[in-house]
């Protein structure tokens, strides 16, 4: 539950991470897409070709109009490869006057418009007419009246006098808007979608690290606990023995004596075990780097270890290379050679075989340990080289040792920048193999 409260922790802080920063990048595009639209739709509106309308007499404004005299105004037409519009002419008592347009409407549709815009009471807009999308801006223009007297022309400008509306179809442009928000919420969606099974996947692998580690530390604890248990009971209950018989002499006692002591030496090699582990895996190990023969220490620790092999009733089969050489710590090289057939000897039954060789192949030196026997399960030997691993399911303690030995060569190995691996099948065999993946100076 810790582990999946830590899970969820990362992957709700990324989701929000990630949302942010997509909603405000798509949240930008669609702001600026939207108002370059709004822009390049009113320069339409406010740029194109001036036009001037021919006014009757008839029409109403502030002047008195007088028998001599022609009304006109003068306008900016919108261009015509801008889309689809129109222009309205009206009064100051918004009384529609005159109708340029490139659209072929109805005219009651040119005084829906005109209604429309009185009613909006705005310069610039967008309405719906016609089942289109129409952005409009007004005008004030001045009527230019022109006074012809016998042979003289006057001209005579009345401002504000009427009001010029253009009209663009904009429904193309509000469309490709409407699209524009409907595709970047999908492609939001998809990606926080996306984002989410992705960043559930790594935070699942950021947190499995600890959740093994957690793991490990629980199991260490129980096996230390258990491997503790057995000698601390030997010890409490040898001292009951002596304390019920303390008449009797020292002598007579020297059983339950020996058992405590046994007890107690089996206690301080699990600690001692423990402090080295513990020792090499906070810090990193003062190494010497010197040449190794690699071919005269496996030699030499295999003959130490025959001795014991030979009283078990096993058989070392060796096949090692000559003048095979490396730079490395001699001291650590060892102790793991010597961890590596100790266990091959404790753990093969009586009879059965240890094959032990070197070799080096092109840039690479391998050493391998293999012992006859039962072999080990498949789903135990990822915990090979975890602390307290024995091979028997009741790990029992008859064969000696506290199941710390693997677990020092691999960190010794890793250290020496050596690769330990482990590989076993029932009831035929255990191999290890420590692989060089270089080749280092000779001679």
């Amino acid at each position: 539950m810790m582990f999946k409260k830590t899970r969820n922790r990362i992957l709700l802080l990324n989701m929000l991470m990630v949302s942010a920063v997509v909603i405000i990048a798509f949240v930008a595009i669609f702001t600026i897409t939207y108002t370059q639209t709004k822009n390049e739709n009113h320069e339409k509106l406010i740029n194109g070709n001036i036009t001037q309308f021919k006014l009757s007499g008839s029409v109403r404004h502030a002047e008195p109009i007088q028998d001599n005299m022609e009304i006109s105004t003068i306008a900016t037409r919108i261009a015509p490869d801008a889309g689809l519009s129109f222009s309205l002419l009206m009064d100051a008592r918004s009384n529609l006057i005159d109708i340029d347009s490139m659209v072929d409407l109805q005219t009651e549709t040119y005084e829906q418009a005109a209604v429309l815009v009185v009613a909006a009471a705005d310069d610039t807009g967008v309405l719906s007419f016609e089942g289109r999308q129409w952005q409009y801006i007004i005008s004030p223009i001045s009527v230019l009246l022109e006074e012809t007297n016998s042979s003289n022309v006057s001209f005579h400008a009345v401002p504000n006098e009427f009001k010029h509306i253009r009209f663009l179809d904009v429904t193309d442009s509000q469309k490709m808007i409407r699209s524009l928000a409907l595709m970047l919420s999908g492609i939001t969606l998809l990606l926080l979608t996306v984002f989410f099974f992705i960043s559930r996947f790594f935070a699942n692998r950021a947190v499995r690290p600890m959740k093994e580690a957690w793991e490990k530390q629980s199991r260490f604890v129980a096996d230390a606990s258990h491997e503790l248990k057995t000698p601390l009971s030997v010890i409490n209950a040898n001292c009951g023995v002596l304390y019920g018989s303390k008449n009797e002499t020292v002598e007579s006692q020297l059983k339950w004596i020996d058992s405590i002591m046994r007890s107690t030496d089996r206690i301080t090699g699990l600690t001692d075990g423990l402090l080295s582990l513990a020792g090499m895996e906070d810090i990193q190990l003062t190494l010497q780097s010197i040449p190794v023969s690699l071919s005269i220490e496996l030699t030499d620790t295999v003959a130490e270890i025959e001795a014991v092999a030979l009283e078990k009733g096993l058989i070392i089969r060796r096949e090692i290379e000559s003048d095979i050489e490396i730079e490395s710590d001699r001291e650590h090289v060892r102790k793991i050679l010597c961890i590596l057939l100790d266990n091959a000897v404790k753990y093969t039954e009586c009879g059965e075989s240890i094959a032990v060789s070197l070799v080096q192949e092109k840039r690479r030196i391998i050493c391998t340990v293999r012992n006859s026997g039962e072999g080990i399960p498949p789903e135990d030997l990822p915990h090979l080289f975890d602390r307290f691993y024995r091979r028997d399911p009741a790990r029992s303690s008859e064969n000696g040792g506290y199941g710390l030995g693997l677990a020092i060569a691999q960190v010794i190995a890793k250290q020496l920048d050596i690769t330990l691996t482990a590989d076993s099948v029932q009831g035929e065999y255990t191999e290890f193999k420590l692989i060089l993946e270089r080749k280092l100076p000779q001679g």
